[in-house]
């Protein structure tokens, strides 16, 4: 007969778990059992003991009541990985559990502020991704540039471009080469909801993987789970949103006007009005035919001897701020400051470690511990919430559901 916490649920030992990177047979020594014992407590076959379960919440450091929250109920299958044939399975897994997370943040905070409606740009996408060639990307990212009011500038803030058509972003820390980014579409919140790695990572870098991002939801919304994991189509989808990327950030007609010189040193001299890193223009540059193969081959191995490949070599790396997700931020600090939530009511209600909410919906370190949240310009008229985004000026509105 099966004894212990009832209300505990496997499915969650399991997401602690795989979010901390552990095996079976390691958590289990940590709390004094075997590896099927920790399997038998995920599969729901048996149930800790109070003491047990009290040890399993300490070593991996989430909150008791974790354990017995339902989970999300979601298969999140349809995500768009970056670099997915060589990503270890390890690494992919620490991640998942944070989608399901952020989905969970997302759908708490959805139940007290309106977050903007997703509105993707209305362009038109062929429906079998193999036949999209380059000029048709470069076709569709200009017509997201124009839906966007951008014409033939630099976008100012990437992640706050995607935020303002209703994709939610989050930023996350896996010490992975191999992980910089991810997307999928939650069918529960209709939404499309982006991850980037900035672990190591350069603000150019962020740029372009959320421009990335932004390609595979525009360009590959017909692309089927099969495709996905096949090697060959993956490199293809891959290439694809690369392309975009490029173009979103650097359209072609303003990168041929303002290129003076091929050079790593005329590059430089563009990065920190674009945004865009050096290595990155060089593929641009070979993408628009404006330089050979051997070129760029030529280019690369410049910047190798000058020593600016690899994380945070290229010049200005050090300089340029990073971009940071504002939207469930915000949305936190709206919740708080209008009264709807207390910190500890907040911690509450998600169940998760503070230091995992304060990461997913981008919040400064402690701000669900400490005494006081920095302030936020938010005002107050009417039933409508105002956050002004003091970077760009754009507002942010959150119309309230309750107050009570």
């Amino acid at each position: 007969m099966s004894v212990g916490v009832k209300t505990f649920r496997g499915k969650r030992l399991q997401e602690a778990r795989l979010a901390r990177g552990l095996f079976k047979n390691a958590l289990g020594d940590m709390i004094g059992v075997s590896g099927t014992a920790i399997t038998r407590y995920e599969e729901g076959i048996d149930f800790p003991v109070h003491e047990r379960l009290a040890l399993l919440a300490d070593r991996l450091n989430f909150p008791i009541e974790f354990f017995s929250k339902k989970p999300w109920d979601e298969n999140i299958d349809t995500v768009f990985w970056r670099s997915r044939t060589t990503e270890t399975k390890h690494a992919r897994e620490m991640t998942e559990q944070r989608m399901r997370w952020l989905c969970e943040i997302f759908a708490f905070l959805e139940g007290e502020v309106n977050f903007p409606i997703e509105k993707l740009p209305n362009v038109v996408v062929p429906e079998d991704f193999r036949t999209l060639t380059g000029e048709m990307i470069e076709r569709i990212a200009q017509e997201v540039r124009e839906s966007w009011g951008l014409k033939s500038q630099p976008i100012p803030d990437m992640l706050l471009a995607l935020e303002n058509v209703g994709i939610a972003v989050s930023t996350f820390e896996i010490p992975s080469d191999k992980q910089d980014g991810f997307c999928f579409r939650s069918e529960l919140l209709n939404r499309s909801l982006v991850g980037i790695n900035i672990d190591c990572a350069s603000a150019a870098r962020v740029r372009l993987d959320a421009g990335h991002e932004l390609g595979h939801i525009i360009l590959h919304r017909g692309v089927t789970r099969e495709q996905r994991r096949d090697p060959l189509s993956h490199k293809k989808l891959e290439s694809q949103a690369f392309r975009f990327a490029g173009a979103l950030l650097l359209p072609r007609n303003a990168f041929i006007r303002e290129l003076g010189a091929i050079s790593l040193d005329y590059f430089s001299a563009l990065k920190q009005r674009w945004g865009i890193s050096i290595a990155a223009m060089i593929n641009r540059a070979f993408d628009l035919d404006l330089i050979t193969k051997e070129t760029k081959a030529s280019l690369f191995r410049e910047m190798t001897i000058r020593r600016w490949r690899g994380q945070g070599r290229e010049p200005f790396d050090a300089e340029m701020p990073m971009e940071r997700p504002r939207m469930l931020r915000r949305g936190v600090e709206v919740a708080l400051q209008a009264g709807l939530f207390a910190k500890a009511a907040i911690r509450s209600e998600l169940a998760l470690p503070p230091r995992e909410i304060e990461a997913l919906a981008g919040l400064e370190d402690g701000s669900l511990t400490g005494s006081s949240m920095a302030a936020a310009t938010i005002t107050l008229k009417r039933s409508v919430i105002s956050a002004i985004d003091l970077e760009s000026g754009n507002v942010l509105e959150f119309p309230r559901r309750k107050l009570t």
